[in-house]
């Protein structure tokens, strides 16, 4: 019987590739798990969208499926295009004839001629493809082999072609590649004579205008082509959001969905929009040209259908427009819109709802206003162009862009010729969804749109980086930050934990407090470094990043120089408490928020960063780390100059102490477990530390382990500090003696190579929540946790015991000091060899 998690899998896998293939494989699993009406949407969804090879194996399957959900038979259509029908009346699947014959790909010119490639998502076979010249000639092209798979098309069976210009001698351009239905590939037509254009760097500016034109009135361009809701959507938030003398012209570029022309209809009968509309699919750059067209000498708002506008954001584009002489085009901040995006900059951003995008951009003008910063190209997704800038620099390049990708920045180039610059107007913000209306040829006509932009302007790529690399939005961004954050401060106050970025068991606890924070009025936000993007290249230490959770934040500050800035905003956002829980990554000053803003603060114990410079006792044997054994600083001194490289502060030893003693007597102290509170008292005598487990928690009956093979778990993250070393020596001793023994580590290590060539099998990593899940698929007898330093709680070893696992560690630290409080598995000897750890693993069996 096939598995919830298998179905599962192919579900999740057949609807973000669509495979023959997959949507079998999920009906013979729904049909092998009697999930009838399952099995025969698997099926139909098959049989509707993609070719089939009518096998006896195949037809048999397809009875059994069809006979059990109540069907009278099936029907689909073979590669060659047969339609096969197997009983009746009442019959499962309706092959859609244009998706079975349908042909996508993508064409180019370059010096060679033209060249691409072909696939039909219905069949893996090689598609018909041919070629059309302007004066209406065709001819077939032949297709050679099969192009590598990559991560755009992973299933996708895609087979090149090339025409030199011997086989074009006597066509004329430009030319049109189609499929047998006459629908045309990504980057098609393609016209060669850009080939002789005259190439201008991307950094040329011409003469800027000197004064600014007159306020000419706005229309709003949406070329459509499909997504009925999304259109929708956009439509009735663009109706609420402009004045009734704002024109809205909507282009239909031969959109395939009826029920989304015949709305459109519906709007322009009504006298809503200004409806024009394709005979054919042209691309968007040639329906927004026809929208501009129509437009006139007024402004232009060119909207993409999926998007959502508020009506505060177009006043604020407008406004912008008209602040400076030299002003082009004006984009807004959106989820979505690639250097524009927000809150993360790189983009990926969940589109809000039409309320939330309100208020966002209502937020971004309280946080900046008509502020507005250069950018080397607007974003078309919402790009509000100038009439003077359109005059000056002409339309849109259809015979170059093709379907799109590219068409506005070559306009904003051509308008930087002409002295025009392009800005940002930080004070709006627009909802993008994306991706609406592209295939699986999207990232294959990006690539070849970008390799044109860079032949026309030889630097652009640099000209975009550069920008990226100076980031001017980021103050702005900063700002709106800020402004969300007060927004949703009522009356609560705030509680700061400090932290480190580095996850683990820190991360895990910090996640705990926080909620229990939240559930006790106060409002939690976090400070972590800024991860840096080359950790190695950055130096060190890492500005802090303020946020409320796990994801990314805007509101970096450097220390010292930004500090004040910090404070300011942590008054206003009514900080009361501060709990540091780790300062790794950090500079020095974070440690002396809590004074500055005359709050006492407590400090969390995870390890022994407050003496040991390595923070976890261990000191480099060679390639070997051991436990240090706690020498004084002398001790600690003669280790870190021995492998300095591994020091996680600048501060000697006794320095590192000194500052540590300051801050005990300043604040309080909080420890997991009691053996990590004696060896911090024993460094600094004065301390006084409350005693605070972790969890607290019922534990389920341990198994026995099994008697002859075992199945040993590690669990956790597995490196030098977990011990890596003793694993290793372990399975090889396993390997050799031929142990029944088998090591797998539940979770990833610093050497997954090493372990997986000694036979240790390694899962990866996991999500917090997904490990008990982990140690029930893999059903191990016991569980081993090398670890070598004293933990001060050790949750690796709490998922053990909550899996139902008994437990051996060494007898050192919290572990221990767990393990005999609960006498739920064994305390090995620190240092014990391999072969004798491995001995107990084979036989220990609890009393």
């Amino acid at each position: 019987m096939a598995r919830r998690a298998d179905i599962a899998a192919l579900t999740s896998l057949a609807a973000t590739y669509d495979v023959a293939a997959v949507w079998l494989g999920l009906a013979l699993a729904r049909h092998r798990r009697g999930d009838d009406s399952g099995a025969a949407a698997a099926l139909s969804a098959l049989l509707e969208r993609h070719c089939i090879t009518p096998t006896a194996g195949f037809t048999a399957l397809a009875d059994r499926i069809a006979q059990q959900a109540g069907y009278g038979g099936w029907q689909g259509m073979t590669a060659k295009g047969k339609i096969l029908v197997r009983g009746g009346p009442k019959i499962l699947g309706a092959p859609d004839l244009r998706i079975l014959r349908r042909v996508e790909g993508v064409v180019e010119v370059n010096k060679t001629g033209l060249c691409g490639w072909a696939a039909r998502p219905a069949s893996p076979l090689r598609p018909e493809l041919f070629l059309h010249d302007a004066k209406g000639r065709k001819q077939k092209i032949p297709l050679g082999q099969k192009r590598t798979a990559d991560g755009a098309a992973p299933f996708l069976s895609r087979y090149r072609f090339r025409l030199g210009w011997d086989a074009l001698r006597g066509l004329a351009p430009p030319f049109r590649v189609t499929g047998p239905d006459g629908a045309a590939l990504a980057g098609s037509p393609v016209d060669p004579a850009f080939l002789a254009l005259t190439p201008v760097a991307a950094r040329t500016r011409g003469a800027p205008p000197v004064a600014l034109p007159a306020k000419n009135p706005l229309c709003v361009v949406v070329p459509v082509y499909r997504g009925l809701a999304e259109t929708q959507a956009c439509l009735s938030a663009l109706f609420d959001a402009v004045t009734r003398r704002t024109r809205i012209i909507v282009v239909d570029d031969a959109t395939p969905e009826p029920a989304l022309a015949a709305w459109l209809d519906h709007l322009a009968a009504a006298g809503r929009i200004l409806l024009v509309r394709h005979a054919e699919n042209r691309g968007f750059p040639a329906a927004a040209n026809a929208g501009l067209k129509a437009a006139g000498a007024r402004d232009v708002l060119l909207l993409n259908s999926d998007t959502l506008i508020p009506a505060g954001a177009i006043a604020t584009l407008r406004r912008v427009a008209y602040a400076r002489a030299d002003t082009g085009s004006v984009t807004p901040f959106s989820n979505e819109a690639t250097i524009l995006s927000y809150p993360h900059p790189f983009g990926g951003n969940q589109p809000p709802d039409l309320v939330e995008t309100i208020r966002l951009d209502h937020l971004a003008h309280l946080a900046n206003g008509m502020n507005s910063v250069e950018i080397p190209t607007g974003i078309g997704f919402c790009l509000y162009l100038r009439h003077d800038a359109l005059k000056a620099a002409g339309r849109f390049r259809a015979e170059i862009f093709a379907q799109g990708y590219g068409e506005e920045n070559d306009w904003c180039l051509r308008a930087r010729q002409a002295g025009f610059t392009h800005r940002a107007a930080t004070g709006a913000y627009v909802a993008h969804i994306g991706g609406v209306s592209f295939g699986a040829a999207a990232a294959a006509l990006q690539r070849r749109n970008l390799r044109i932009l860079e032949r026309l302007y030889p630097g652009y790529r640099r000209l975009v980086m550069a920008h990226i690399a100076a980031d001017p939005l980021r103050p702005a961004r900063a700002r709106l930050d800020a402004q969300r954050l007060a927004a949703t401060q009522e009356e609560r106050e705030s509680v700061l934990l400090i932290t480190h970025s580095h996850g683990g068991g820190v991360a895990r606890q910090e996640l705990a407090e926080r909620r229990d924070w939240h559930a006790r009025g106060f409002r939690p936000l976090l400070l972590r470094p800024k991860f840096p993007r080359n950790p190695e290249r950055t130096p060190y230490p890492w500005p802090a990043m303020l946020c409320e959770g796990e994801g990314e934040s805007n509101l970096v500050f450097s220390f010292p120089q930004q500090e004040q800035d910090l404070l300011h905003l942590l008054r206003l956002l009514r900080v009361t408490k501060i709990v540091l829980h780790h300062t790794l990554g950090h500079h020095e000053q974070v440690r002396d928020l809590a004074a500055a803003l005359g709050i006492r603060q407590t400090i969390v114990i995870h390890d022994y960063a407050s003496f040991c410079p390595r923070v976890n006792l261990l000191t480099p044997a060679g390639s070997t780390p051991h436990y240090c054994g706690e020498p004084g600083p002398e001790g600690c001194a003669a280790c870190c100059a021995a492998e300095p490289d591994s020091v996680f502060t600048t501060l000697s030893a006794a320095d590192l102490r000194a500052r540590s003693e300051k801050a005990f007597a300043a604040g309080d102290i909080i420890a997991p477990s009691a053996d990590a509170a004696r060896r911090i008292v024993r460094h600094f005598p004065d301390a006084r530390i409350r005693i605070t487990p972790w969890e607290n928690f019922s534990l389920p009956t341990p198994r026995k382990p099994a008697r002859g093979f075992r199945r040993v778990a590690v669990i956790g993250g597995i490196g030098p500090a977990k011990d890596l070393h003793v694993l290793l020596d372990c399975a090889r001793d396993a390997a050799a003696r031929r142990l029944g023994l088998e090591f797998i580590v539940i979770g990833s290590s610093a050497d997954d190579a090493a372990l997986l060539e000694a036979g240790v099998f390694v899962t990866g990593p996991y999500e917090q929540g997904e490990v008990l899940s982990l140690i029930a698929q893999h059903r191990p007898d016991l569980a081993f946790l090398p670890s070598i330093w004293p933990e001060t709680w050790c949750f690796a070893l709490s998922e053990a015991w909550q899996a139902g696992l008994y437990a051996v560690v060494f007898d050192l630290g919290a572990q221990a000091e767990r393990m005999r409080a609960t006498g739920r598995g064994l305390c090995l000897p620190l240092g014990l060899p391999a072969p004798r750890i491995n001995d107990v693993l084979c036989r220990w069996q609890p009393a």
